[in-house]
């Protein structure tokens, strides 16, 4: 896309409000006023908003934010108003002043959106309704459980559901920006803008912020977590629960019992979707053969890691290739370990959590 350097800025509004996460604010303004900057254009208009215009501190009470507008003073035609999150969100989404003045200014957004858990304000207006929002990891099933009318993707780094717009927790505010900016403006300056911040464009291994890895990290209990991480280390291996026992130094019943009670998904359930995603991520950010990515995500053979692909996605993995390619990613970086990709690949295509049956090439599992 070739800019234009008479067309008249797009409009950029950040609502702010009391004990908002500063990075949600400040990662997707940064990304924007970069693109200004690289394009060495004022493509761009940024601009910030509270109720009275008066400065709001972030979570923790360490600086403050001082608004460039009231919303009562916000120009007529906006491009984009999107709505920070932070701990108190789902309190000021209770807030009527605060979400009235919010479907007041809508009809004149192009597009409407939320950073992080801003979700709970967006979703109050109603305007969610019959959409697909991102939200947090962590607030995820409470948002659902508030707004059912609202279907939350709880493993997308961002979501663009049309008008409306929304990203997962924190930094993935910065991965919603770039993506708004390529929508724009293009992919070169978008890439251009992504390298000055030292990001991925689209994040190799980043489609869910509550990655394998993560949950490796969440879990409470040290031998739990031990077979959490060698299991993200040995995909290509058979992973049998014998061997996987005797990394937890437990009995193998123990470790079913434990493993399903402390991560909400069985060994085998885990081991198959760590190895879907893994041959995604290689897919997506590598041009490795199908046979190597088999061997490499532990499905085996190219004749198994096509039947998986087609039972989960829908789809043989040369088809997810041609879409889901991202060509600008060092492919370095997907030479081992788990892959989770990015907003634009798995989540897509992959079917809901609860309707998957990921019994491929699981070890044996007797009953807990």
């Amino acid at each position: 896309m070739t800019l234009n350097p008479t067309a008249a800025p797009r409009p950029i509004v950040l609502v702010l409000h009391p004990d908002l996460a500063a990075t949600d604010a400040i990662g997707p303004m940064e990304a924007f006023g970069l693109a200004n900057y690289k394009s060495g254009q004022h493509v761009y208009e940024l601009m910030t908003a509270t109720i009275d215009g008066l400065p709001v501190r972030v979570a923790g009470s360490y600086v403050q934010l001082t608004p460039t507008h009231r919303l009562a003073d916000l120009p007529e035609r906006i491009d984009t108003m999107l709505i920070a999150g932070g701990p108190r969100a789902r309190h000021f989404a209770e807030n009527g002043e605060l979400v009235g003045w919010l479907k007041a200014i809508a009809p004149r957004c192009a597009r409407l959106g939320s950073v992080c858990n801003g979700t709970y304000l967006l979703c109050a207006t109603g305007l969610t309704a019959g959409q697909t929002v991102a939200t947090h990891w962590f607030d995820a099933a409470d948002v659902a459980r508030l707004y059912p009318e609202t279907r939350v993707d709880a493993d997308a780094l961002f979501v663009n559901s049309g008008k409306i717009w929304s990203s997962a927790g924190m930094t993935s505010g910065t991965d919603l920006a770039l993506a708004m900016i390529e929508a724009d403006l293009g992919r070169k300056l978008a890439l251009d803008v992504a390298r000055h911040l030292v990001l991925y464009l689209k994040r190799p291994g980043g489609q869910t912020q509550f990655s394998m890895h993560l949950k490796a990290q969440f879990a409470d209990v040290p031998a739990i977590e031990r077979v959490q991480q060698w299991i993200l280390d040995h995909l290509a291996e058979p992973l049998s629960i014998d061997e996987l026992a005797e990394v937890a130094r437990v009995s193998n019943r123990t470790l079913l019992r434990t493993f399903k009670d402390k991560t909400g998904t069985t060994v085998g359930d885990y081991i198959a979707e760590a190895r879907l995603r893994h041959a995604c991520g290689l897919l997506e950010h590598s041009d490795k053969g199908a046979k190597e990515i088999a061997t490499l995500s532990g499905l085996g053979t190219q004749a198994n890691m096509r039947k998986v692909f087609l039972r989960h996605l829908g789809i043989v993995p040369n088809e997810y290739r041609e879409r889901f390619h991202v060509f600008d990613a060092p492919q370095a970086q997907m030479s081992k370990g788990p892959a989770i990709v990015t907003g634009s690949g798995m989540a897509d295509v992959i079917q809901p959590r609860a309707q998957r049956n990921l019994a491929d090439r699981r070890p044996h599992e007797d009953a807990a």
